[in-house]
């Protein structure tokens, strides 16, 4: 793999080693409990939308 473009790289050389994966998995899971319990402006927020206020 190359150069992490994400930043969540755990590897000391700044690597891409998958970590990505790990960290969508766990926002999606956020994002879906957020939803399931009527925070959608925060689940707006760890997907990245743009709110209004």
């Amino acid at each position: 793999m190359g150069t992490c473009g994400c930043g969540y790289t755990t590897d000391a050389n700044k690597n891409c080693n998958g970590t990505h994966r790990v960290v969508q998995a766990v926002k999606a899971d956020i994002v879906k409990d957020l939803e399931a319990n009527g925070f959608a402006e925060a689940s707006a927020h760890v997907k990245g939308e743009k709110t209004e206020k």
